[in-house]
């Protein structure tokens, strides 16, 4: 059986945020700090998510760019700290 979603009516009049306004992060880097601070390698993101190896890099740049932070240690200190993980 499958279950089916309730409906409110009227639809809520404040929007919903996604989970992304941390540090400006979108919901996919979220995911690749996440599965970093969890100890997986680059190589195991990119297996995970389904991604090239050069696609998580791209996201570890800017995750570390808006984290404000120059290693893997400190991004995942950040995700700790912030109770992603």
């Amino acid at each position: 059986m499958i279950p089916t979603p309730k409906l409110t009516w009227p639809p809520s009049a404040t929007p919903v945020k996604p989970p992304t306004a941390l540090a400006g992060l979108t919901a996919r880097e979220l995911e690749v700090l996440r599965l970093l601070a969890t100890g997986l390698t680059d190589a195991q993101i990119a297996e995970q998510l389904v991604l090239s190896l050069h696609t998580i890099h791209a996201h570890l740049r800017t995750i570390y760019s808006k984290l404000g932070v120059t290693s893997r240690s400190a991004a995942t200190r950040y995700a700790f700290e912030h109770q992603l993980v």
